[in-house]
């Protein structure tokens, strides 16, 4: 596939993707809270961000039959093998990095993915300029640097292997690494044991009686909680999900060898969350759930849960 097709196809009919109609950061979306962070479009939502991701997989051939600004199954399995293909985080979710990779952004270009570009090469200490929309000539220079510490072409323009291993890169001792930080525990970890959760025995073996009987895959792990402002983290995932501006959403921290990352899970007292990210002290059966709130994650305290794998 040619990655570059979307971005060019627009230039040869004189349009920039700033021009082009590509709303999907500006569409009306699930709720208020999507709205404060980066988009991320997955399976219910529909708007004219659905349609214009659509258009572009359209584009690059991993769709053809679908309905316009409903983002049903056939949309999120497009979505899936792109990811796939371009060694992405597979989790059927179009955010910055899969929307960044098709759009395939350079100088001049103005889209709300490139606040998104700025913030991380921001984070690994590469740009230091304004975090707007402009893909403009300081964002070209620090796009470059990260190429040539991460040994890929480089040539300033931030497509699908750039975006791919933006979002894998951290910052240890002023060094770029993909290696995810060790981080120290988190707020959940620091909380006073709990007493069991409020839901009962009966509604406990309802859930596992509907996983078992849906084949889905239940596991018994142990569970914390964490804020994005907790101590020695970024509140950014390890998947590249900004948590710090999407404080409502579901997100789960887990031990990829269990759970691999981009699989959508439900969580006993928790509900459906997807796991985008990892931590030092998660490991084997364990799970750390994202909350809005420090005092939530403190509440939550350490319970042992049911874990329901999804797909």
């Amino acid at each position: 596939m040619n990655n570059k097709r979307s971005s060019s196809v627009l230039r040869t009919m004189g349009v920039t993707v700033a021009t082009a109609g590509f709303v999907l950061f500006a569409a009306p979306h699930v709720s208020s809270a999507a709205e404060k962070g980066p988009v991320l479009l997955h399976e219910g939502v529909e708007s004219e961000s659905v349609t214009e991701l659509q258009k572009l997989l359209e584009t690059e051939g991993y769709l053809d039959d679908f309905e316009k600004g409903v983002f049903h199954t056939e949309t999120e399995e497009a979505v899936k093998q792109f990811q796939k293909d371009h060694e992405l985080v597979v989790d059927g979710i179009a955010g910055p990095q899969t929307l960044g990779a098709l759009l395939v952004l350079r100088e001049g270009d103005e889209h709300e993915v490139v606040v998104d570009l700025k913030a991380k090469l921001e984070e690994l200490k590469l740009f230091e300029g304004t975090l707007d929309q402009q893909y403009d000539e300081d964002t070209t220079e620090a796009v470059r640097e990260f190429q040539e510490k991460l040994d890929l072409q480089v040539d300033g323009v931030a497509g699908p292997e750039t975006f791919g291993e933006l979002f894998y890169s951290y910052l240890k001792d002023d060094e770029i690494t993909t290696e995810p930080p060790v981080s120290t525990e988190p707020a959940g970890e620091e909380a006073r044991e709990t007493e069991e959760g409020t839901e009962t025995v009966e509604q406990v073996a309802h859930e596992e009686e509907a996983a078992s009987t849906s084949g889905d895959t239940v596991i018994e792990m142990e569970a914390t909680a964490y804020t994005a402002d907790c101590e020695g983290c970024s509140g950014v995932t390890a998947t590249g999900m900004d948590l710090r501006n999407n404080r409502e959403a579901k997100v789960v921290a887990v031990d990829p060898s269990v759970i691999p990352l981009g699989t959508r899970v439900h969580v006993e007292g928790y509900g459906e969350a997807v796991a985008a990210d990892v931590g030092g002290s998660i490991q084997g059966n364990k799970i750390d759930l994202h909350m809005a709130t420090k005092e939530d994650a403190i509440n939550f305290g350490r319970q042992n849960v049911t874990v329901t794998i999804l797909d």
